[in-house]
């Protein structure tokens, strides 16, 4: 009898035992999650150019040849009519706005050309992932990690979780977005997931109108697959950048073109923007403006009209009068009317994601904003953008007047998103009206948060990260003292790769006092990091105290702070007073013109 009890006793031990190891298990299982699809933006995902089958080592994603070919051929085809121009400060039959924009079109985008049909004419082709991330080669995992450092997703959902589309970004709109149509249908299956979550970042946000276009030439309610969409500064209206530059060419204003274009476009490198604008004074400025809108044009109609995935990038405001322009042939009859089935998408995605949440498809948006346009086309300054898509484009339609423009005190909204009286979407800066964006309640905004850094923003990717993994996120409510709807942007990534790196340094040297500030600088450092709801003057303050401990204690590399200007530092400021002097006494005169 006692052996019985003991027997049943052990028995119900185990199935309690089990019972207990079922239930631990079903709370952290990542099996539990809905997988989720990125879906990269432009140049985000690694494309190859192949000859005979085989990728050559030409660097993504341009493939350009080498310098010697490319200075050949601007010897060969330039220097001549740019000679004459100089000569007779006359650009005679736009010789050298031709021979110029020839050169620069082949080196740029002679490998990446389509035909008429709006495929390439090389072979290109985007490396694809038929697999979850876990399955992937670490050199994949590194690339990927690297352009969307989604570390806080595999975290949380575990890589199994984690799918990436990838495309080659110059390609066919139509035949991309059926890709991704396929893709979500095959990692349903892989996955055994009903549905799945997207996150299309920039680029991808068009190919998002595209795929939402499809799921109604097909006849298919959103909800059939999708759960969540989190887009990520989306180009949901394309960019002006690219609508302007495939209308109106580049910039023709002055003051734009001869102090801020090319220090813009050169970024780090200020003084030769300041040295080039310098030189430029040797053409006229009619000449110079003529070889400029000659270059846009010309790449536009000679190598990039052709790709239906850049058309995708064009403002709906833009595109009937580019496509006149452009698509009015009958060599592009394919091309244009592939573009209007895109232009509808494009007209209707608000009307689509509306739709889609309807039905029950939840829907998120994280914008940056204020920072204005690339100065290289005339309109930069009228929108708030995020340097490079304009706010109505990646916030669905909030309103603002402009950078840093605060407004109006009489300003009063044009239509309401948000109906609950509740509910505060205030921009604290009173920058932006988010009520007139088509989803206030869901969407977040970043201030001063530069487009193309947007990855390197460990709380944008964190943000990112919890929305398509906690079903419990519902909107900017739900953790409004980790992620409130109004945060502020910064760059991050620099410092948490060289945090880790720090804490693998040897400190068996170190005294006991330089030890302690060790730690202190990587706790500050770690608590920085921390702060999804961003303090920047404390995440500064606690950057810079890390790198300075690091250089003193660890290399002993004390910083001198002399006050002086280093030397490049004073060739920029000299390049830029005499360019500025030179505008402000003669405009935009050429030196003859003076």
């Amino acid at each position: 009898m006692k052996i019985s009890k003991k027997i049943i006793a052990l028995v119900l031990s185990v199935v309690m035992l089990s019972t207990t190891f079922i239930v631990a298990a079903n709370a952290v299982n990542t099996n539990d999650v809905i997988p989720s699809i990125i879906v990269p933006g432009l140049f985000q995902s690694e494309t190859k150019y192949y000859e005979d089958g085989k990728a050559t080592d030409l660097e993504a994603p341009f493939f350009m040849s080498d310098t010697t070919e490319i200075v050949g051929a601007a010897l060969t085809e330039v220097l001549v009519p740019i000679t004459k121009l100089l000569i007779t400060q006359q650009d005679k039959d736009q010789q050298a706005a031709k021979a110029l924009s020839g050169v620069l079109g082949d080196v740029l985008m002679g490998k990446l050309k389509s035909d008429e049909n709006g495929k390439f004419i090389k072979d290109i082709r985007a490396t694809k992932y038929y697999d979850s991330f876990k399955d992937l080669s670490d050199y994949d995992k590194d690339f990927i990690l690297d352009q969307l450092p989604l570390n806080k997703y595999i975290e949380l959902a575990g890589e199994e979780n984690l799918y990436v589309f990838s495309y080659a970004s110059l390609g066919n709109m139509k035949a991309t977005a059926q890709e991704l149509y396929d893709f979500i249908q095959f990692v349903k299956e892989d996955s055994g997931s009903d549905k799945v979550n997207l996150a299309p970042v920039s680029q991808g946000g068009s190919v998002m109108n595209a795929v939402m276009q499809l799921y109604k030439d097909n006849g298919r309610a959103f909800s059939e697959d999708i759960n969540r969409i989190v887009y990520v500064i989306p180009a949901l209206d394309g960019s002006i950048l690219v609508g302007e530059i495939y209308q109106n060419g580049l910039l023709d204003d002055d003051d734009a073109l001869y102090s801020k274009m090319l220090p813009a476009l050169m970024g780090v490198d200020e003084m030769a923007g300041y040295l080039v604008n310098i030189v430029l004074r040797i053409m006229p400025n009619a000449d110079l403006n003529a070889i400029l809108d000659t270059v846009a044009f010309d790449l536009v109609n000679d190598y990039m009209k052709y790709s239906t995935l850049m058309w995708g990038l064009v403002p709906s405001g833009n595109y009937e009068a580019c496509r006149d322009m452009y698509l009015n042939d009958e060599a592009s009859a394919v091309i244009r009317e592939e573009a209007d089935w895109y232009y509808n998408a494009q007209c209707n995605s608000d009307a689509y994601i509306s739709e889609a949440k309807a039905q029950g498809v939840e829907i998120f948006d994280i914008v940056d904003y204020n920072i204005s346009l690339y100065e290289i086309v005339d309109s930069w300054d009228d929108v708030n953008a995020d340097g490079i898509i304009q706010l109505d484009s990646t916030s669905m339609g909030a309103y603002s007047v402009g950078v840093g423009k605060k407004l109006p005190a009489d300003y009063v909204r044009t239509h309401n998103n948000c109906t609950n009286p509740n509910h505060d979407h205030s921009d604290p800066r009173k920058i932006v009206d988010a009520n007139t964006g088509l989803l206030p309640c869901t969407t977040f905004y970043f201030y001063n948060q530069d487009h193309e850094k947007t990855g390197s923003n460990d709380v944008i990717m964190k943000l990112v990260s919890e929305l398509l993994v906690d079903e419990n996120f519902k909107d900017v409510y739900s953790y409004p003292d980790r992620f409130p709807q109004f945060n502020v942007g910064r760059n991050s990534k620099g410092l948490m790769n060289d945090l880790e790196e720090a804490k693998q340094m040897d400190t068996s040297n170190l005294s006991v006092d330089q030890f302690a500030r060790y730690q202190h600088a990587i706790s500050r450092a770690e608590e920085a990091l921390e702060q999804t709801n961003v303090d920047l003057v404390e995440f500064e303050a606690a950057k810079a105290y890390f790198y300075d401990t690091i250089d003193e204690v660890i290399y002993g590399e004390e910083k001198e702070y002399t006050g002086g200007l280093e030397f490049n530092d004073f060739l920029t400021t000299i390049f830029r007073i005499i360019s500025d002097l030179l505008y402000y006494f003669f405009g935009g005169a050429g030196f003859n013109d003076m």
